[in-house]
């Protein structure tokens, strides 16, 4: 299978400048998987030489802007322009239902159009198109955020979302072969509700996957995101890497990261 970083910014202010681009991350195995689609996704899949049209299901992690955007294009193009009844939306409780003031963070119109809906709940597991798909817990300003864990034949996938760091929260993310963790700020620069470098090295000393990725930067971490990974893989003895726009990671017999061109 293949990951596809379509972007490697995250929070309010990147997203406002895209220093960073927003546009999520591609999940390429059986299935062509969209995770968190943000501002620039649509864009940003036609300058990586992906067809849009090539989507098989939308998957959000919660209802901020950052990480839903472009989820109603991404279903215009999974439906092939809204002409047939086709794919797989799944997201938490607010992105498909919506909670109190949060989402949902698709139209009526859009929604009539997906074959399936899932809503995902920490704890609980979905099968998209034959992956199976298990939902973690995270603690965010959106109460039904999750994280995600994707069961390939490769091996395991798991993404943390925007999360704050919690007492037991790795036990979720263990036996991850490839581990992408949103980290928003460097050191222990931590704010509520995102994780920062001295978080991400905590887990990663309990949750040992093959290849660590850091994801999804606030405006602190452009221009140190490399050095935070270097940082984080000398004190946890894990391969860590920051994502970078439109970095490719091959997962085989063999996980290979692509130069990005």
């Amino acid at each position: 299978m293949e990951i596809i970083f379509l972007g490697s910014g995250g929070g309010r202010w990147t997203t406002l400048t895209q220093r960073l681009r927003t546009g999520g991350i591609r999940l390429h195995g059986e299935s062509r998987i969209h995770l968190d689609p943000g501002p620039g996704a649509i864009v940003n899949l036609a300058q990586a030489g992906i067809s849009a049209l090539r989507t098989d299901a939308v998957v959000v992690s919660h209802s901020h802007p950052d990480h839903y955007n472009d989820a109603e294009i991404l279903v215009e193009a999974m439906t092939r322009g809204m002409r047939t009844t086709r794919g797989t939306f799944a997201g938490s409780r607010s992105a498909v239902e919506g909670v109190e003031d949060i989402g949902p963070v698709l139209s009526r119109y859009h929604a009539s159009k997906v074959k399936e809906m899932l809503v995902l709940e920490p704890g609980g597991r979905v099968s998209i198109n034959g992956l199976a798909v298990e939902a973690l817990p995270a603690k965010h300003s959106d109460p039904t955020n999750v994280g995600l864990s994707f069961a390939y034949d490769e091996g395991v996938v798991s993404y943390i979302s925007d999360t704050e760091y919690f007492p037991g929260m790795e036990e979720g993310y263990r036996g991850a072969r490839v581990l992408i963790v949103n980290v928003i700020r460097p050191a222990n620069r931590r704010i509520p509700w995102h994780l920062c470098t001295e978080d991400v090295i905590k887990i990663l000393h309990e949750v040992r996957p093959e290849l660590a990725i850091l994801n999804h930067f606030g405006m602190t971490m452009i221009g140190l995101a490399e050095t935070e990974a270097r940082r984080v893989e000398r004190k946890t003895g894990v391969k860590t890497i920051a994502a970078r726009d439109f970095m490719r990671i091959d997962v085989g017999e063999e996980i290979e990261v692509q130069e990005v061109r």
